[in-house]
């Protein structure tokens, strides 16, 4: 079943548009903070660093993606959020930080709610946006 399960999320990731893979990106960074705190909460430290790494991979990839040129002003705050985000899962990796975990998510939960309202909004606008990297998502993540 598991099997079947990867090949489903696989074929999305590689089938989605570029504005649908942002919304996977923050569903996913969001997924492997929350698995990183229930880590921390069972005392799987070594569950917790890789599912931060994972949350920090995606923020990675979401910053690169950015295209300051075209996106001018909301880029550039794109950019320092995303910046401060990696920063604070670093943190919240060294010292097993659930807060910090819990406000990255938090932030990262209004990006994803305002993207998700845009895409409904502006629809086709947002397809031509510069493509992240498929490889960012992990199957068997």
């Amino acid at each position: 079943m598991k099997q079947y399960q990867d090949m489903y999320v696989e074929n999305q990731i590689m089938t989605a548009n570029p504005a649908k893979l942002i919304a996977m990106l923050y569903d996913g960074a969001m997924d492997f903070i929350e698995k990183a705190k229930e880590n921390i909460n069972n005392k799987d430290y070594i569950g917790a660093n890789e599912n931060i790494k994972k949350a920090q991979d995606i923020i990675m990839e979401l910053n690169l993606s950015l295209d300051v040129e075209r996106g001018g002003e909301i880029a550039k705050n794109l950019r320092s959020l995303y910046n401060y985000f990696y920063r604070r899962l670093l943190e919240a990796n060294v010292k097993k930080d659930i807060k910090a975990l819990d406000e990255v998510k938090e932030f990262i939960k209004e990006l994803a709610d305002v993207w998700k309202e845009a895409m409904k909004k502006e629809g086709k606008n947002l397809s031509n946006l510069s493509t992240p990297s498929k490889s960012t998502f992990s199957v068997s993540g």
